[in-house]
């Protein structure tokens, strides 16, 4: 099988995760890194605020670039992943599109709706596959639970909370301005605003209540989505130290939990049970892996992209802008 030719653009901690995601893919060929900082196209280990285990990829098998421009135009590139500053998102998006190059996106797909429709404009001009990176969809645990409740395993869903909470950025500054990065409430809790949109499809209303912190934006968010039967709190803060996500659902003959210290597994208690038993995962790859071999069998139209539209991550970013205005206007917000 020829191998796909991938280009990447952002060399810092996400960008060398989805490099890392790659190397294990036998069909793919990291043939070009891009990023403005010269520093970062050495071969060395990024600090990031997540832990991947990823194989470490020496750069120097590759070409390099200082100019996202000039690398399209030089290299004959089937795909580009980009992991960039949410504020650029689109524009580099939409510029390697329009040379007809499919596109990998990282999270959030922009800062706005207006930028994400710029987007899907440059993907249908030029038919090319758009992805953006929202890794929770992909994630086992996360998957399990939305097929618990999809199946009803245990019955309806009554009740769940989403936690995600981090330290403000000390690996890349850009993080900590919110005109760049949309704030804590866009960058960090997008990731359950999204998952919930996705598993559970849109809410009839939300409320939400936020602290404006050092990023200029909403870094710490408590949401409320109201749903017919059940309801979902999701909470979200650059507030905290150490970085930490979980969630604890309850339904009408069971609880579920993940990520709960001090047994961080995927646990369930089925009424009548003694107590929690470990759920095995269908996957051992975490999201990273999983998000990147969809959108590269997209690109080779192995699947056709009904996962993680581009379509629906905008819908995310329209919450999100929602959950902003109800922090506002401290009302809450019919959907």
């Amino acid at each position: 099988m020829e191998k796909l030719k991938v280009g990447i653009c952002g060399y810092g901690g996400l960008g060398r995760v989805h490099v890392g995601s790659m190397m294990a893919m036998d069909d793919v060929e990291i043939v070009a890194v891009c990023d403005n900082n010269p520093e970062r196209l050495e071969s060395k280990e990024v600090k990031i605020n997540i832990e991947h285990n990823g194989p470490v990829f020496d750069i120097r098998n590759c070409r390099t670039y200082l100019d996202f421009r000039k690398m399209l135009k030089k290299e004959k590139l089937d795909a580009v992943v980009t992991a960039l500053p949410t504020d650029i998102h689109a524009k580099y998006a939409v510029m390697a599109m329009n040379e007809g190059i499919h596109v990998f996106s990282e999270k959030p797909m922009a800062l706005n709706s207006r930028e994400c429709d710029k987007m899907i404009k440059a993907r249908d001009e030029n038919k090319v596959q758009l992805q953006i990176g929202q890794c929770l969809r992909f994630w086992p645990e996360y998957e399990m639970l939305e097929k618990a409740v999809s199946e009803k395993t245990y019955g309806p869903l009554k009740s769940l909370t989403m936690t995600r909470i981090g330290g403000y950025s000390t690996w890349a500054e850009w993080f900590n301005d919110g005109k760049l990065s949309g704030g804590a409430i866009l960058d960090l809790h997008l990731h359950d605003v999204d998952w919930a949109q996705h598993a559970l499809g849109m809410p009839k209303a939300i409320c939400a209540a936020g602290v404006v912190g050092r990023s200029g934006a909403v870094d710490d968010v408590t949401a409320l989505w109201q749903y017919d039967g059940f309801v979902v709190t999701i909470r979200g803060s650059w507030m905290y130290q150490t970085f930490s996500m979980s969630f604890q659902a309850f339904f009408e003959n069971a609880a579920m939990d993940f990520g709960v210290h001090p047994d961080t597994a995927l646990r369930v208690n089925v009424r009548g049970d003694k107590g929690f038993r470990k759920v095995d995962l269908p996957s051992n790859e975490n999201g990273y892996s999983r998000e990147m071999r969809y959108f590269l069998d997209s690109v080779r139209g192995k699947v056709k992209n009904t996962v993680c539209t581009a379509e629906s991550t905008k819908e995310s970013v329209g919450l999100v802008m929602l959950e902003n205005k109800s922090i506002a206007r401290q009302k809450w917000i019919s959907i």
